[in-house]
């Protein structure tokens, strides 16, 4: 019995080593054969809205291997179609397109700045367009639109992303 014991424990462990060696070799290298980049992973990059002409922010990218996308940026919004809010991160999703492109969707929620009393205003729905290339950057287009709390849209805006991946240090 001990020695049955000790052989089902050694075949858990041999299975266990060649589930997670096989589980290493499958994790896609960022390079892709096509000479774009993976998608998947963080990136730093600068919005610059074309469309009305407002100018550039930072903004941080992460992309997930499942398909889910974060986005984080200021959380103060000094001018916006209901005046200063504040907005959450963006949540959303993306798929690959082609060849080194990618559709993505995030949304953020709005709400009022303080002092008020941080009433919800509505939402930012962001629509991008995205290519990586074999130099590691990230860029492409989007397309934001502010909706109120009844979803009806209030704002439109439209530009340009360019990012370069986050690496380890």
């Amino acid at each position: 019995m001990i020695a049955e014991r000790r052989l089902t424990r050694r075949r858990l462990l041999s299975a266990a080593g060649a589930a997670a060696t096989g589980a290493l070799v499958a994790i896609p290298s960022p390079a892709r054969a096509d000479g774009s980049q993976e998608i998947v992973g963080s990136w730093s990059a600068t919005v610059t809205v074309t469309m009305p002409p407002l100018g550039s922010f930072a903004s941080l990218l992460s992309f997930h291997a499942d398909g889910t996308l974060v986005e984080s940026r200021r959380l103060f919004l000094a001018d916006s179609p209901f005046g200063p809010v504040l907005e959450t991160g963006g949540h959303g999703a993306w798929e690959r397109t082609g060849p080194g492109r990618y559709d993505a969707f995030f949304r953020f929620l709005l709400q009022q700045a303080p002092p008020s009393a941080g009433v919800p205003v509505g939402m930012d729905d962001v629509a991008l367009q995205l290519e990586t290339n074999a130099s590691g950057v990230l860029g492409g287009t989007f397309l934001s639109t502010i909706t109120d709390t009844e979803g009806h849209a209030v704002f439109t805006a439209g530009g340009t992303v360019a990012a370069e991946r986050i690496e380890a240090q």
